[in-house]
């Protein structure tokens, strides 16, 4: 028997949809059914070993905000936290998160993974030390650690989007680089075994590897035939090296030597303390204004 619901029926052809609205659904989708991050597997995955987040550990982290915020442009949310202040960038490229605590470490890196109890696993079977986490039952949470040669990092899954105020400037200094310094084969075992990642030379004859965007290595020890510690630092990128170092001593901040040439692969980089003597440094592609 004929449905008799055929003539009723019409045909169709689908269409794609526009890839503005397509990215516009699906965060609104996620906003009302109140999904994190971590439940949107595509951007989890994709997103594994990125740096997301760096902290940086300052005496007052009111008045660093102040002081960065007048050299960079920066923009923040105010968050007390475990009786600390802190303060979450929210107009750079990578967040930065100025921690207020006399015993946070100068510079952690922080890394997106997919499985935070996996990461933590690969952490101490590569050798490094886990500090601190809260891992949930699906592979959710964080953990603070050290890599096998003593460098600090953390590794999370997003739990969800927080809301706060749109920020209403361009930074005028955004993350450039988180610079580890330590012995690169050892690295990239490691952090190929943590995070996925895999060294590659700035140059065939060079000791300076670039790991994934704005994460670099460098092998001192190799290049220079010392015996330096592991450490790692943090870059902000601006314009113009002279002018941001001309700004930052205005504000009671100090500098080294300005570079002549490149020093950091096409980079110019000078490291600098704020006016309360924390350290970080300034890397820029030109040394003086165009057409300073």
């Amino acid at each position: 028997m004929a449905d008799p619901f055929d003539a009723l029926r019409r045909s169709f052809t689908p269409t794609r949809p526009r890839v503005h609205f397509a990215v516009s659904l699906r965060r609104r989708i996620l906003e009302e059914l109140g999904m994190t991050m971590s439940d949107d597997l595509e951007r989890t995955t994709t997103d594994h070993g990125r740096l997301a987040l760096v902290h940086l550990g300052v005496p007052d982290a009111d008045r660093a905000m102040v002081f960065f915020g007048a050299l960079f442009g920066w923009q923040a949310e105010r968050v007390l936290y475990q009786g600390h202040v802190n303060h979450y960038t929210l107009n750079t490229s990578v967040t930065v998160r100025l921690i207020g605590d006399p015993e946070a470490v100068a510079v952690r890196p922080n890394y997106r993974v997919a499985d935070v109890a996996a990461a933590v696993d690969a952490i101490e079977a590569g050798g490094g030390r886990v500090t601190a986490s809260e891992v949930a039952p699906d592979g959710g949470g964080w953990a603070q650690a050290e890599d096998d040669q003593g460098v600090p990092l953390l590794v999370y899954r997003p739990g969800g989007d927080y809301s706060h105020v749109a920020p209403s400037l361009d930074p005028t200094g955004d993350v450039g680089l988180v610079f580890v310094r330590e012995d690169a084969p050892r690295a990239e075992r490691f952090y190929g075994r943590v995070l996925g990642w895999q060294l590659e030379r700035s140059h065939p004859a060079s000791n300076y590897f670039h790991a994934v965007a704005r994460v670099g290595v460098f092998d001192e020890n190799a290049a220079f035939g010392t015996d330096e510690p592991a450490s790692v630092s943090f870059f902000v990128e601006v314009p113009a090296l002279r002018s941001a170092v001309a700004k930052l001593e205005e504000l009671g901040g100090t500098a080294g030597p300005l570079p002549t040439e490149p020093d950091m692969g096409p980079y110019f980089s000078v490291e600098c303390t704020d006016d309360r003597g924390t350290r970080f440094g300034l890397i820029a592609t030109a040394l003086d204004e165009a057409g300073g």
